[in-house]
């Protein structure tokens, strides 16, 4: 998917990013942010761990949908804090060369050496402002839809990922 730093090129229309973030105005704005940057669809939302783990192994209601290339996980969720969604991720043969971006309003030095220790791909503040955000979005799109590799979709039998 990437064109490598010698190769500039638009980011692909086609990333399937998955937003696990509770408060529901946040997970319609990044998705907005998305669709402004150039990605037109394929932006999916839950909003709690378990359901970020549902959604991921293809269980019940998210059975046909495809797997992430990418996830953006806020830390402080409801029912499984986003650490725990990391670690399951991350412990998980089938998921966890799928790339994880932490977003999170925190600036908590422990929390953030954790989400590194729990291998998560990069640790991003949250922006504060608006403006800030959009372009936070629209680099994330440019670097993740066309500088990174990113590997293969995990297959799965039976839709499960155990």
């Amino acid at each position: 998917m990437g064109n490598g730093w010698g190769n500039p090129a638009q980011p692909t229309e086609r990333l399937d990013v998955l937003i696990v973030e509770n408060d529901p105005a946040a997970a319609r704005l990044t998705k907005e942010a998305f669709r402004e940057a150039g990605l037109m669809q394929s932006v999916r939302s839950v909003a709690d761990g378990d359901e970020a783990l549902a959604y991921l192994r293809h269980e019940q209601k998210y059975k046909d949908h495809p797997h992430p290339d990418l996830i953006f996980l806020d830390l402080h969720l409801p029912r499984k804090s986003g650490l725990e969604v990391l670690h399951e991720i991350k412990t998980n043969p089938k998921l966890k060369i799928t790339p994880v971006v932490v977003v999170s309003g925190s600036a908590d030095p422990k929390e953030i050496r954790e989400a590194y220790e729990l291998h998560a791909s990069c640790y991003i503040r949250k922006p504060d402002d608006l403006h800030h955000f959009l372009h936070f979005i629209k680099v994330c799109y440019e670097f993740w839809g066309s500088v990174v590799e990113l590997p293969p979709k995990p297959e799965f039998a039976n839709g499960a990922a155990r």
